[in-house]
């Protein structure tokens, strides 16, 4: 195949916008596009997927108010932080969790919720010295049973 054969069943490419600006016309047309302002463009800030800013109000306004009561039930019960500005980072978490949106970010709210009103479980820790002792003794004792005499306590004396 030579280099300079023509194929007129392809089309040649043409690219719109290269097109366009080969008239004033077109450069007028597309400096206009490029000042335009593309501030609608896409969800608002802070709306999470599949939501429009319309449809996730209400369901924000639903979480605050169980927010508040949320607060509320706490207060009567005796278990709300009694400085302000902690029950408002309480209040503004339970909103969090209730709202649909990240998982980090409720997972996160979930966590600080349960921080101010659970206690956080104590390490169970059993560490006697009598339990090696005891276990000891039992299997001393089984082995006297075996031998069918009575347990008697050895006295040590000491060498000095």
């Amino acid at each position: 195949m030579t280099k300079g054969k023509k194929y007129p069943q392809r089309a040649p490419k043409k690219n719109y916008f290269a097109e366009l600006t080969k008239t004033p016309e077109g450069r007028a047309k597309r400096a206009e596009w490029n000042k335009k302002a593309w501030a609608k463009a896409g969800r608002p800030a802070g709306v999470p997927h599949g939501y429009t800013k319309e449809t996730i109000e209400p369901i924000r306004e639903k979480a605050k108010q169980e927010a508040e009561r949320f607060i509320e039930i706490m207060s009567k019960n005796g278990d709300a932080p009694e400085d302000n500005f902690a029950k408002e980072a309480l209040k503004a978490a339970v909103e969090i969790m209730r709202v649909p949106g990240e998982t980090r970010e409720r997972l996160a709210a979930a966590r600080l919720v349960l921080d101010f009103t659970k206690q956080k479980p104590v390490a169970k820790q059993d560490v006697t010295i009598g339990k090696a002792e005891d276990f000891l003794s039992t299997l001393l004792e089984e082995e006297q049973k075996q031998d069918g005499s009575k347990t008697t306590k050895d006295t040590e004396e000491a060498i000095h």
